[in-house]
Order: structure tokens, then sequence, then C-alpha cells
């Protein structure tokens, strides 16, 4: 991993660190609409590597089912610069702190002969903990029947804290 790569995403965990304490002294967030921005890395034990940036949409349908639509820059950190758009949308159920749920984004072109059609796959779950959730999701690639692994950090934009003492 070359060094810019590791000052950004250094700096982007020292400072989603440094909100959780100040986002914390907020209660409950019983928003019906919340925000965040999410800092990930696809691909964990294989080729080609991305570093995600992007925001994400919660929209609570209920106390524990939500629907997330997103969209992150995709920056291939290996095999050359390539950045792309990859818009996707995700329906969980949250238990608590923790979440999991499934749903689809937009195929990169890395895995075109992978994938069969525009959406992959992808399934994920997590923990949050204030305004600060951490994901390990899955997307799968059906005609090679290949998993791609990620981990994202994500943190809550806007008022209100984390939804810990729900349940």
């Amino acid at each position: 991993m070359n060094r810019r790569i590791l000052a950004f995403m250094a700096t982007a965990g020292i400072l989603l660190a440094a909100a959780a304490p100040l986002r914390a002294q907020y209660g409950a967030d019983t928003r019906p609409v919340a925000f965040s921005v999410n800092l990930g890395y696809i691909n964990l034990v294989d080729y080609p590597k991305w570093i995600t940036l992007g925001p994400e949409v919660e929209l609570r349908l209920g106390r524990h089912f939500s629907v997330n639509p997103e969209a992150s820059i995709w920056l291939r950190q290996s095999r050359g610069g390539n950045v792309q758009i990859v818009p996707g949308a995700t329906a969980n159920l949250r238990f608590g702190r923790f979440f999991f749920g499934g749903g689809a984004v937009r195929r990169v072109s890395d895995w075109a002969a992978a994938a069969g059609g525009w959406l992959v796959p992808k399934f994920q779950v997590g923990f949050r903990t204030g305004p600060t959730r951490l994901t390990l999701s899955g997307l799968y690639l059906n005609t090679s029947k290949d998993l791609i692994l990620g981990m994202t950090i994500g943190i809550g934009i806007g008022r209100g804290g984390g939804r810990d003492s729900e349940d």
C-alpha cells in the first residue's frame, strides 16, 4: 500500500475517532432519516483492492428495519489507478447495536466477466456504537462464485447520536 493511501486512511480514522466523543453527548437518535460518511476497503483477500469513500442515507422504516441507499467513490489501489462511482442499496435489520442486511451494488468494470449482470449481490453485518458504525460486507460474483470481502467504518453526520438505546 503506498504512503498516500496509508496517510489518508490514518487521517480519516483519527477524525472519525475524535468526532465520536463529541457526538456522544446527544441522546438516542430517533430521526426517521440519518446520514453518514463511509470509508472502506474492498477486497481484503485478493486483487484488485479498492478504497471507498462516500455518503449513505439511512431511511428508518420502523424500529428494526431500514433501507440504506449509498453512492461511493472507489479508488483502485492496485494494478494502476482507476476511479469509479458505485451506487448501491441495502435493507437492514437492526437489533440494538448489531445489524445485518442484504442488497446490491453496481458492478465495477474489473468484475465484468465474473458478475452476471450490472448488479452485484451484497450482504453485510455490523456493529454501531454512538455515531460510529463498523461493517463487514461481502459481494458475491455469481458467475465465478467468488466472494469479495470489504470493511467499512462510517460516522453519522448531523444532529443526534446513535440508536444504541433502542431495544
